[in-house]
């Protein structure tokens, strides 16, 4: 039996380094952050359809609720919102508190942003066109500078050191979402079995590994979850097209890659529309720095 010190930081780094190398999910990914950053400016205005709905409602009002309920906003306060995206966090935390900035690489995401703000007629938000990875904390003066460190499902936040990084930039509250167990619905993982002949194993990405290291630093997070019942009914091109796009991070797609894919969605569907149900379980985490 293998015992450890929960207090050890270096094993919680280690693990979730070891994750973030070695899962096959991260270990076959292909991408630079650049052909990442292009991806999600093809796809900013589907984001956008798609996080704008009554989930993505719901979603906005839990995590509201936790940020008042444990004192994370204020008339008063400066938030930093990493991977803002099309504003789905900054324009309602732009209503309640005095400033935001809104940090997000994406250019046609940070359009929409910018146009949803003119449209709202905001005029307390800064943006930043810039990835997370890229920002020098200590170097740029940001060191203490908000009160609150936003940071939903983003991806400059990935790993122990820009974590950290939002520590850094904060002087009271940081908060951080992501997702818990399998990501992913049935659907993946039979074709990552179909392509690549191995599980797709565990998420990388689990919130688990952020806090454990979060405990072993001597923070106790506020971790709230949701799980969300996703019913997905679409016509069978358009399941090909988004499973390829899911897939285009992980490999080429070849003509024998792209025949895989249709062969299964034609398996799975019905009338010309195939249909996927899946559970999704989002974990919520909020802390205090000060």
């Amino acid at each position: 039996m293998q015992v450890f010190s929960i207090n050890n930081q270096e094993f919680w780094i280690k693990l979730w380094q070891d994750a973030r190398n070695n899962f096959p999910m991260a270990r076959r990914r292909c991408r630079t952050e650049e052909e990442l950053v292009d991806f999600w400016n093809k796809r900013a205005q589907w984001f956008t359809g798609r996080t704008s709905g009554e989930r993505g409602q719901q979603r906005l009002r839990a995590v509201l609720s936790m940020l008042e309920q444990e004192g994370a906003l204020g008339a008063e306060f400066k938030v930093l919102d990493i991977g803002a995206g099309p504003g789905n966090f900054a324009l309602p935390l732009a209503r309640i508190v005095e400033h935001v900035t809104a940090l997000e690489p994406s250019g046609e995401m940070m359009k929409i942003l910018k146009d949803r703000v003119k449209t709202n007629q905001v005029d307390n938000i800064t943006f930043i066109q810039r990835t997370w990875q890229d920002v020098q904390v200590d170097e740029e003066g940001l060191a203490g500078q908000y009160d609150l460190v936003f940071a939903s499902k983003s991806p400059g936040v990935q790993d122990p050191e820009t974590l950290q990084k939002m520590i850094a930039a904060s002087r009271k509250f940081c908060y951080y979402s992501g997702f818990s167990g399998q990501r992913w619905g049935r659907s993946h993982r039979e074709l990552w079995q179909r392509l690549f002949h191995e599980d797709m194993g565990d998420n990388p990405k689990d919130i688990m590994y952020p806090f454990g290291l979060l405990y072993s630093m001597g923070y106790r997070p506020s971790l709230r979850f949701i799980t969300t019942r996703e019913v997905q009914e679409q016509p069978v091109e358009k399941a090909v097209e988004n499973l390829l796009q899911f897939f285009w991070s992980y490999t080429d797609i070849l003509p024998q890659v792209r025949q895989e894919v249709e062969n299964y969605v034609a398996e799975h569907s019905q009338n010309g529309l195939y249909r996927e149900v899946s559970e999704v379980c989002h974990g919520m985490m909020l802390w205090r720095v000060d």
